[in-house]
């Protein structure tokens, strides 16, 4: 039996939260830390499907089993399809009442342009897990948000004194400034940059890219 769902819809004059705060972010997407914010918020990734992975092999196993064309493959087969839907729409939800929470908290919002390709080549399945995609496009229906070039070093740039480092591997979480000897975390750092390089561009102001 398959499963019915309820849409309620009503028309309103804007799709967006029109709240003003005075405030504004800046993002950097992660792995571990699904959000990190320029104001020192840390936002967990949900990652639903490693969540239900364990269930979904079983099931892809229990359909492996089934003689193609019988009841029972097409029973196994509705059944991993509707665990399937369920980690979507845990996705999906989640996504939307985070969107929602930071369209309420701030005016604008300020992030690198995802090269989603090279992310996938890099990181896998965990990318898709967590949809960066699918999460920006929803903030965009709900809130300002403004994307900065995808090439600024933002992770590199000291972001008190604006040094840029030649090289930094991706398993450094945190480093030294070795001009002005300010020590940053990471995301926390990229995302200040993010913000400051997102409001100068706002504001109609060059930005180069170190």
């Amino acid at each position: 039996m398959g499963e019915f769902y309820i849409y309620i819809t009503m028309e309103v004059a804007t799709s967006r939260i029109s709240v003003t705060t005075g405030k504004s972010a800046g993002i950097d997407f992660g792995l571990k830390t699904f959000l990190t914010l320029s104001d020192n918020t840390e936002i967990e990734s949900p990652l639903y499907h490693l969540k239900y992975l364990s269930e979904i092999k079983r099931l892809n196993r229990n359909l492996s089993t089934k003689k193609k064309g019988s009841n029972g493959r097409k029973k196994a087969r509705l059944k991993l399809a509707k665990l399937h839907a369920r980690v979507a729409n845990k996705r999906l939800d989640y996504f939307h009442k985070l969107s929602n929470q930071l369209a309420v908290e701030y005016d604008y919002i300020f992030i690198e342009d995802l090269n989603m390709d090279a992310m996938k080549r890099l990181w896998g399945r965990k990318v898709s897990d967590l949809a960066f995609s699918m999460f920006v496009d929803i903030l965009e229906y709900k809130m300002n948000v403004v994307k900065i070039d995808r090439f600024f070093p933002s992770t590199k740039t000291c972001s008190c004194c604006g040094y840029v480092l030649k090289e930094l591997s991706l398993k450094v979480r945190t480093w030294t400034c070795p001009a002005c000897q300010a020590e940053h975390s990471r995301d926390l750092n990229a995302a200040i940059n993010i913000k400051r390089v997102g409001a100068s561009t706002l504001a109609g102001e060059a930005v180069r890219a170190a």
